[in-house]
């Protein structure tokens, strides 16, 4: 029989006794440094020609585009307005019935040619001395009269003749073959489509990035083909409301597929650098000053190097010092690990919030 002090010296041995066994646990295969390895994600530096790009949003605008009316008043009897096609300049668009105009002209016409008649004989006749000057001069005052009015009549008709005045694609017609029109009444409307100017704006302390002449790249809304454009003008106004400078491009459009009105997402590169080597910016690890980075050896284990870095594109950094290629770097769960922890690299996968990419497909 145990007696009552046996008893408590063995309750009070009870916890060191786990203890032992917990402390013995802790030697085991999961001991120590011998932790299970890590998930992560890692990227294989592989560098490559980095280009830097500002961005803007344009819009695609002819740069000729008329309103066609008929100085004339009459009656439509000729209509020919392919609506949405391209028609060459001179293009016949429409006529506008011109019997009266015609028949002044006709007038003017005959008139014009009993006045140059009167001045040829009014000349032999002063050469023969047969009349004075002043008659010469009378003849040929009627003469020039004359002329003056068959200019302004033929004028007159021709202008019943409404034709495109540049190679352009026509709207929608505004009348119809038969209807009577005033002065100034539109017609159709024609726009130049090649080439179109691209005009957009960018915050001034860009502006001198760029320059005259540089090519840029842009995208319209329904398509994912790069599209490609030259800076014609810099706009040496600075707008004091917005701080923004616009900037017009010229883009030739041979094919008539792009059209005015249609925005445009603007690309312009304004550095390129060779053999770069940029990582994802949830990659860096920030010590202070010092940024770091995790690197997995051939033995998958971590070791940590300092790195000099500049921002670049979104949500990327330009490594300039303290990594090369051929280096595997972790860019998610190197919150977990520490210099020498053993891990098991898995291929980075990006975070894209869904939220905000069904916003942006939306917008």
């Amino acid at each position: 029989m145990l007696n009552l002090r046996q008893i408590i010296l063995f309750i009070l041995t009870i916890p060191f006794i786990f203890s032992g066994c917990a402390f013995k646990g802790m030697n085991g295969p999961w001991g120590g440094h011998k932790m299970p390895p890590i998930e992560v994600e890692t990227i294989k530096i592989k560098p490559s020609n980095q280009s830097k790009y500002l961005k803007a949003v344009g819009s695609l605008e002819s740069p000729q585009s008329t309103e066609l009316t008929s100085e004339n008043a009459g009656k439509i009897i000729y209509l020919n307005i392919p609506e949405g096609r391209v028609v060459s300049k001179g293009h016949v668009l429409a006529q506008i019935e011109d019997s009266t105009l015609r028949a002044a002209t006709d007038v003017a016409k005959a008139k014009l040619k009993n006045a140059e008649e009167n001045y040829n004989r009014m000349k032999i006749l002063k050469n023969e001395g047969a009349v004075s000057q002043q008659i010469l001069d009378n003849a040929l005052e009627k003469f020039d009269s004359a002329k003056g009015e068959t200019d302004l009549a033929t004028s007159g008709q021709a202008k019943s003749v409404i034709h495109a005045p540049y190679v352009g694609a026509l709207s929608l017609k505004k009348v119809s073959l038969g209807a009577y029109i005033d002065p100034g009444d539109v017609i159709v409307r024609i726009s130049q489509i090649d080439p179109l100017n691209l005009i957009f704006s960018l915050p001034e302390q860009y502006v001198s990035q760029i320059k005259v002449d540089q090519n840029i790249k842009f995208i319209v809304s329904d398509s994912s083909e790069n599209y490609q454009a030259k800076i014609s003008v810099i706009d040496p106004y600075i707008d004091p409301n917005t701080r923004a400078v616009s900037i017009k491009a010229i883009v030739k459009n041979p094919k008539q597929e792009l059209l005015p009105g249609r925005f445009a997402d603007v690309f312009l590169e304004i550095a390129n650098i060779e053999n770069a080597i940029s990582i994802p910016q949830e990659a860096l690890i920030q010590e202070g000053n010092t940024k770091k980075i995790a690197i997995v050896t051939e033995k998958n284990t971590v070791i940590l190097k300092e790195v000099t870095t500049t921002d670049w594109e979104e949500g990327t950094v330009l490594v300039s010092d303290g990594l090369m290629a051929g280096d595997v770097v972790i860019t998610s769960g190197h919150q977990k690990v520490q210099e020498g922890s053993m891990v098991i690299p898995k291929p980075y996968i990006p975070i894209h919030n869904k939220q905000l990419d069904q916003k942006a497909g939306s917008g």
